[in-house]
């Protein structure tokens, strides 16, 4: 069976689908990361993304200073412009299972590359105000420790506003962070 790599959304999506497909790419990731790590489950904290600190969003190619989702503007028209880009953090793996737009958004797609390669593109033009502009994917984008990375949005309108929220966690031992 081939993996379903597309952004499915939210309305296309069975009572309760959403909160499973969420649950399963958590799980496998922190399996993927104990096993990785030769930890236990339980000593790796499940967290959501920090911005800035993370995966060091970009707004008109200059990174931000906080931890928003801040509203971001494309410098170039019909063209891919890098989102966020980097080296993720030792002991740290981030997983993203889906993105929430807003109505209006100058984005069409997002492609995240991982490690030099294309992993995913997702197309964003499906998402509707029934989605409330939220799609999820069934296989999602893990992004391992010590990997180069880039986030990459179509830009349909140059300086046109795009408020893009990417949802998923970060994987990484107690401590680092959080210590619960």
């Amino acid at each position: 069976m081939a993996t379903q790599a597309q952004l499915i959304p939210f309305s296309e999506l069975a009572p309760g689908q959403a909160a499973k497909i969420k649950s399963d790419f958590v799980t496998n990731l922190v399996n993927r990361v104990a096993n990785e790590l030769t930890k236990a489950p339980t000593s790796l904290v499940v967290r959501d993304i920090r911005v800035a600190s993370d995966i060091a969003l970009l707004s008109a190619g200059v990174a931000i200073a906080v931890e928003d989702w801040a509203c971001v503007t494309g410098a170039t028209a019909n063209a891919y412009e890098t989102m966020a880009t980097g080296t993720i953090a030792d002991t740290r793996w981030v997983g993203i299972y889906g993105v929430h737009i807003t109505e209006g958004c100058s984005c069409t797609a997002l492609r995240f590359t991982v490690g030099g390669s294309e992993r995913i593109i997702w197309q964003l033009q499906a998402l509707r105000e029934d989605d409330d502009y939220t799609g999820l994917s069934m296989a999602g984008v893990v992004i391992p420790q010590n990997t180069p990375y880039t986030i990459s949005r179509w830009v349909r309108v140059a300086a046109g506003s795009a408020f893009i929220v990417l949802k998923g966690v970060v994987v990484e031992p107690r401590g680092l962070v959080i210590s619960p």
